[in-house]
Protein backbone atom coordinates (compact mmCIF):
# COMPACT_ATOMS: atom_id res chain seq x y z
CA UNK A 1 0.00 0.00 0.00
CA UNK A 2 1.22 3.32 -1.15
CA UNK A 3 0.95 6.99 0.76
CA UNK A 4 -0.03 9.40 -1.23
CA UNK A 5 -1.07 12.75 -2.35
CA UNK A 6 -2.13 15.19 -5.17
CA UNK A 7 -0.95 19.00 -5.23
CA UNK A 8 0.51 21.99 -6.74
CA UNK A 9 3.95 23.34 -6.44
CA UNK A 10 3.56 27.27 -6.83
CA UNK A 11 6.20 29.28 -8.90
CA UNK A 12 6.92 31.71 -6.01
CA UNK A 13 9.73 34.30 -7.02
CA UNK A 14 12.87 33.53 -4.50
CA UNK A 15 12.15 36.34 -2.26
CA UNK A 16 8.55 35.21 -1.61
CA UNK A 17 9.96 31.40 -1.48
CA UNK A 18 12.55 32.79 1.52
CA UNK A 19 9.95 34.42 3.52
CA UNK A 20 7.87 31.03 3.62
CA UNK A 21 10.46 28.82 3.97
CA UNK A 22 12.03 31.07 6.39
CA UNK A 23 8.60 30.93 8.46
CA UNK A 24 8.03 26.87 7.68
CA UNK A 25 11.39 26.45 9.18
CA UNK A 26 10.77 27.61 12.91
CA UNK A 27 6.90 26.40 12.46
CA UNK A 28 6.11 22.94 9.97
CA UNK A 29 7.23 19.95 10.72
CA UNK A 30 7.52 18.79 7.06
CA UNK A 31 10.05 21.65 5.95
CA UNK A 32 12.39 19.87 5.28
CA UNK A 33 10.58 17.18 3.73
CA UNK A 34 8.37 18.90 0.94
CA UNK A 35 8.34 22.07 -0.36
CA UNK A 36 5.80 25.15 -0.26
CA UNK A 37 2.15 23.44 -1.94
CA UNK A 38 -1.66 23.53 -2.08
CA UNK A 39 -2.83 19.94 -2.03
CA UNK A 40 -5.61 18.83 -4.09
CA UNK A 41 -6.15 15.38 -2.66
CA UNK A 42 -4.76 14.71 0.95
CA UNK A 43 -2.38 12.49 1.71
CA UNK A 44 -3.97 8.50 1.42
CA UNK A 45 -3.18 5.63 1.31
CA UNK A 46 -3.90 3.38 -1.57
CA UNK A 47 -3.38 -0.08 -3.60
CA UNK A 48 -4.24 1.06 -6.50
CA UNK A 49 -1.34 1.49 -9.17
CA UNK A 50 0.87 4.28 -10.72
CA UNK A 51 -0.97 4.20 -13.97
CA UNK A 52 -4.31 4.32 -12.88
CA UNK A 53 -3.66 7.23 -10.24
CA UNK A 54 -1.99 9.02 -13.03
CA UNK A 55 -4.90 8.57 -15.83
CA UNK A 56 -7.18 9.78 -12.85
CA UNK A 57 -5.92 12.77 -12.44
CA UNK A 58 -4.20 13.09 -16.32
CA UNK A 59 -8.55 13.38 -16.74
CA UNK A 60 -9.23 15.95 -14.86
CA UNK A 61 -6.24 18.21 -15.78
CA UNK A 62 -5.49 17.73 -19.21
CA UNK A 63 -7.62 20.72 -20.88
CA UNK A 64 -6.90 22.87 -17.55
CA UNK A 65 -4.54 26.45 -18.50
CA UNK A 66 -1.77 27.57 -16.19
CA UNK A 67 -3.25 29.96 -13.81
CA UNK A 68 -1.98 32.54 -11.74
CA UNK A 69 -2.42 32.52 -7.63
CA UNK A 70 -2.08 35.25 -4.68
CA UNK A 71 -1.96 34.63 -1.39
CA UNK A 72 -2.88 37.18 0.46
CA UNK A 73 -4.15 36.57 4.28
CA UNK A 74 -2.97 34.18 7.30
CA UNK A 75 -5.17 32.10 8.27
CA UNK A 76 -5.61 28.15 9.62
CA UNK A 77 -7.25 25.60 12.01
CA UNK A 78 -5.52 26.45 15.40
CA UNK A 79 -7.75 24.48 17.15
CA UNK A 80 -5.60 21.82 15.53
CA UNK A 81 -2.20 23.14 15.19
CA UNK A 82 -1.82 24.35 11.94
CA UNK A 83 -1.35 27.43 10.13
CA UNK A 84 -1.52 28.62 6.34
CA UNK A 85 -1.47 31.41 4.06
CA UNK A 86 -4.87 31.15 2.18
CA UNK A 87 -5.25 31.45 -1.35
CA UNK A 88 -7.42 34.43 -2.99
CA UNK A 89 -7.13 34.20 -6.61
CA UNK A 90 -6.80 31.13 -8.30
CA UNK A 91 -9.18 29.89 -5.58
CA UNK A 92 -11.84 28.74 -7.21
CA UNK A 93 -10.15 26.97 -9.96
CA UNK A 94 -7.92 25.29 -7.11
CA UNK A 95 -11.46 23.98 -5.30
CA UNK A 96 -12.67 22.86 -8.91
CA UNK A 97 -9.87 20.70 -9.49
CA UNK A 98 -10.20 19.53 -5.95
CA UNK A 99 -13.78 18.62 -6.41
CA UNK A 100 -13.46 16.98 -9.71
CA UNK A 101 -10.53 14.64 -8.25
CA UNK A 102 -12.68 13.86 -5.50
CA UNK A 103 -15.36 12.78 -8.05
CA UNK A 104 -13.27 9.98 -9.05
CA UNK A 105 -13.37 6.52 -7.67
CA UNK A 106 -9.68 6.80 -6.98
CA UNK A 107 -10.13 9.55 -4.68
CA UNK A 108 -13.59 10.06 -3.44
CA UNK A 109 -13.27 7.25 -0.33
CA UNK A 110 -10.79 9.61 0.58
CA UNK A 111 -12.57 12.84 0.36
CA UNK A 112 -13.39 14.61 3.90
CA UNK A 113 -16.89 16.09 3.99
CA UNK A 114 -16.52 17.17 7.36
CA UNK A 115 -13.45 19.21 6.54
CA UNK A 116 -14.42 22.79 4.60
CA UNK A 117 -11.58 22.77 1.48
CA UNK A 118 -9.94 26.00 1.53
CA UNK A 119 -6.90 26.46 -0.57
CA UNK A 120 -3.69 27.25 1.32
CA UNK A 121 -0.07 27.28 1.41
CA UNK A 122 0.64 25.52 5.34
CA UNK A 123 3.27 27.39 6.80
CA UNK A 124 2.94 26.06 10.17
CA UNK A 125 1.49 22.46 11.78
CA UNK A 126 2.12 20.22 15.12
CA UNK A 127 1.83 23.52 17.10
CA UNK A 128 -0.27 23.87 20.35
CA UNK A 129 -3.39 25.96 19.36
CA UNK A 130 -2.16 28.94 21.57
CA UNK A 131 1.09 28.80 19.32
CA UNK A 132 -1.08 28.53 16.05
CA UNK A 133 -3.02 31.45 17.66
CA UNK A 134 -0.05 33.99 18.35
CA UNK A 135 1.59 32.77 14.84
CA UNK A 136 -1.35 34.12 12.84
CA UNK A 137 -1.90 37.23 14.73
CA UNK A 138 1.77 38.07 14.57
CA UNK A 139 2.11 36.93 10.88
CA UNK A 140 -1.21 39.13 10.47
CA UNK A 141 0.42 42.44 11.85
CA UNK A 142 2.28 42.50 8.02
CA UNK A 143 0.14 43.07 4.57
CA UNK A 144 0.58 39.76 2.69
CA UNK A 145 0.41 39.96 -1.26
CA UNK A 146 1.95 36.66 -2.64
CA UNK A 147 1.48 35.76 -6.56
CA UNK A 148 3.09 32.53 -8.03
CA UNK A 149 2.02 30.50 -11.69
CA UNK A 150 0.88 27.33 -11.06
CA UNK A 151 1.87 25.60 -14.05
CA UNK A 152 1.83 21.84 -13.26
CA UNK A 153 -0.02 19.00 -11.19
CA UNK A 154 1.85 16.80 -9.39
CA UNK A 155 1.67 13.23 -7.82
CA UNK A 156 3.86 12.01 -4.67
CA UNK A 157 4.33 9.40 -3.24
CA UNK A 158 5.15 9.96 0.91
CA UNK A 159 8.05 8.00 1.55
CA UNK A 160 8.30 6.08 5.31
CA UNK A 161 10.61 9.18 6.44
CA UNK A 162 7.44 11.55 5.21
CA UNK A 163 9.59 12.75 2.33
CA UNK A 164 7.94 13.73 -1.14
CA UNK A 165 8.62 11.93 -4.33
CA UNK A 166 7.43 12.95 -7.12
CA UNK A 167 5.52 10.31 -8.90
CA UNK A 168 4.54 12.22 -12.36
CA UNK A 169 3.64 15.76 -12.97
CA UNK A 170 0.87 16.70 -15.56
CA UNK A 171 1.52 20.41 -17.22
CA UNK A 172 -1.13 22.68 -17.53
CA UNK A 173 -1.05 24.01 -21.57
Amino acid sequence: MKYRSVLIFPDFNSVDQATIQSIRQKNDSLYTHIRPHVSLVFPFKTNASDTSICDAVQSVVKRLESFTLTLNRVGGDTDNGYVWLSVAQGADIIKMIHDKLYELDNFEPFYRRDIPYQPHVTIGQSLQPSEARQLVKSLNESQWHITAKIECVVIENILANDDSEILAAFELV
